[in-house]
């Protein structure tokens, strides 16, 4: 195929921005992804660029397997590199779908990681982007949630997804004129899931005018508008946010409420998703409803967060015990934002939230001059009911506790997605 192919030049488009060296792809053995990774063997031909592939095998149908072989003995062919990646510790709690999408990032993201590839490719489509469209707009969701999937998007790695602008018939086309098979997921003519309903539906949506294409372009056209309002929320943020060792965001209400309403719940939320490491911002209802109430000087719980008020137009989003699990000292990440170390090897030992019992064993907690709340919400080193240290509330012990995201990643968060 020539630079002048439209499939061709879409991809050369489309991974114009990603970082040097190796590209990673992520290969299921579906049409999209197929074709993703043919083309991309003819980019990095012409680029000098390897190309790494990689399928996730979520061990959820006795076929899983046999189509990560297929991806595998293609991969051989096309001399790229290939590993099978497999999922097999779901717990049968949640939905499904989105527990499967959350392993096969946190697996692609291990496997990029240790091949050293700054970036991955995915195979979504002009289609996926209209069904994300229409699946967002049928669950109420705002700018953010129906600007779609960004063609760049996320650090360490870089998700790529240069075929946007295709569509899955055009891949199919181009597959069948390579004379190259793919493999069928019945899954995706299941009507339990969403997703395949608004597949189907898109037919008569066609017809009304509401091609794949329009959706997909309105889609992209709204992200200019989410990026100012992230730009907005990024200098408002800097203006009236701290945040300190602890994990809390203190939020200056009197420098923050000049600014538009949706900046303000936006600032807030984002401090929220910070201080927990949730993904997604709590509802909007209940996020309206605790910030009126916070403005009336009243504390309150949200989304395994506890935001207090102050006498000084200020409010602290921090942790709410509650949600804090503990961990084994072994673990090394307690409530997925603390890094644990040990000096020597402990025994029966675990990070929990210092909390009231916690405080109660330190005496000079006082001459900190910390927040008593934020205080016991900071992780302590325990054996059995007894502390043996807590590094932020200044017993020193065994034991050393930070952040392992620095505080500045806050602010650069908020564009960043």
């Amino acid at each position: 195929m020539s630079d002048n192919d439209p499939l061709t030049a879409q991809i050369n488009s489309g991974l114009a921005a990603v970082p040097k060296g190796a590209l990673g792809v992520a290969v299921s053995g579906g049409s999209d992804s197929v074709a993703l990774l043919r083309l991309l063997c003819n980019w990095g031909h012409a680029q000098g660029r390897k190309i790494y592939a990689a399928t996730v095998n979520h061990n959820l149908r006795a076929e899983a397997q046999d189509e990560a072989e297929f991806v595998a003995n293609l991969c051989r062919k096309l001399d790229v590199p290939h590993q099978i990646l497999s999922w097999d510790n779901w717990d049968g709690r949640g939905n499904l779908q989105s527990a499967a999408r959350d392993a096969r990032k946190v697996l692609l993201t291990d496997w990029a990681q240790k091949l050293g590839l700054k970036s991955v490719a995915i195979g979504h489509t002009q289609d996926d982007q209209a069904e994300t469209f229409l699946l967002r707009l049928a669950r109420g969701s705002g700018v953010d949630g129906l600007s779609g999937m960004q063609k760049i998007s996320g650090n360490n790695p870089v998700w790529v997804r240069p075929m946007l602008g295709i569509t899955r018939m055009d891949l199919r086309d181009y597959l069948s004129d390579l004379s190259q098979s793919w493999v069928e997921d019945p899954s995706n003519q299941d009507q339990k899931y969403d997703r395949v309903k608004m597949r189907n539906a898109m037919p008569v949506l066609a017809e009304l005018g509401l091609t794949s294409e329009r959706l997909a372009n309105t889609a992209h056209g709204l992200q200019s508008a989410r990026a100012a309002l992230d730009e907005a929320t990024q200098n408002a943020a800097r203006k009236c946010c701290t945040l300190d060792a602890y994990g809390t965001v203190a939020i200056d209400l009197e420098k923050l409420q000049p600014c538009a309403l949706d900046i303000q719940y936006r600032v807030i939320s984002h401090a929220m998703k910070w201080v927990t490491g949730a993904k997604y911002r709590p509802r909007f209802e209940a996020l309206k409803s605790v910030y009126a109430l916070l403005r009336q000087g009243k504390s309150q719980t949200l989304a395994g967060c506890y935001i207090k008020t102050s006498k000084h137009e200020q409010i602290i989003v921090m942790r709410e015990i509650a949600n804090m699990k503990p961990i084994a000292l072994e673990t090394g990440c307690f409530d997925g934002r603390w890094q644990i170390s040990a000096d020597t090897a402990l025994q029966n030992t675990d990070i929990r939230p210092l909390g009231e019992k916690g405080l109660q064993q330190l005496k000079n907690w006082r001459e900190l001059g910390i927040s008593r709340d934020i205080l016991m919400q900071s992780p302590a080193a325990w054996q059995d009911n007894t502390v043996i240290a807590a590094p932020l509330a200044g017993f020193s012990g065994p034991v050393t506790i930070s952040l392992k995201i620095h505080p500045d990643q806050f602010y650069f968060d908020i564009v960043s997605h």
